[in-house]
């Protein structure tokens, strides 16, 4: 037989916390606790892991710019179903920090020389610069609180005028 957890959906996980947590408000520190742990975003790591994943695209022969674009985004599309996932949860800031995180690391790529690298052959700076407008625009309608990246990306004054403060 299947264990009880198991058998709860979703939202009969959610109501059979809350009501814990009714029934037992003293558990409520470590219940945010836990959350804030699970929520918890290392910008600078997934940035790294983001690049890598980035540079680790390389291949030998031509390559068209839309086919290298639909490879690339096929390597960011998981962060941005996790960070829309993260925004529908409530974790916005965790949300947001995967944002970033992705657009730094494309920002990253601008300067990579190898020949062998997919954005390389596909024309950078230019080619970081327009998948990086294409995930802002993916993101945008989340309406998430988005940092200033002047400092980080200062070439990037498209981003300045469209996130807002």
């Amino acid at each position: 037989m299947r264990s009880w957890k198991r058998r709860l959906s979703a939202d009969e996980r959610s109501v059979l916390l809350a009501e814990l947590l009714r029934r037992h408000p003293e558990l409520g520190r470590e219940a945010e606790e836990i959350s804030c742990a699970l929520l918890v975003v290392d910008d600078q790591e997934l940035t790294s892991e983001i690049t890598a994943r980035l540079r680790a695209l390389s291949l030998r022969g031509p390559v068209s710019v839309e086919a290298g674009r639909g490879r690339v985004l096929e390597v960011l599309q998981p962060y941005i179903d996790d960070l829309t996932r993260r925004k529908e949860r409530g974790a916005l800031r965790a949300a947001a920090d995967i944002a970033v995180a992705v657009m730094l690391a494309l920002y990253e790529c601008r300067g990579d020389t190898d020949e062998d690298l997919l954005l390389v052959r596909m024309g950078l700076p230019g080619a970081a610069d327009d998948l990086a407008r294409t995930v802002y625009e993916k993101v945008r309608p989340l309406h998430l609180s988005l940092p200033s990246l002047a400092d980080e990306c200062p070439e990037w004054t498209w981003y300045e005028e469209s996130y807002g403060p």
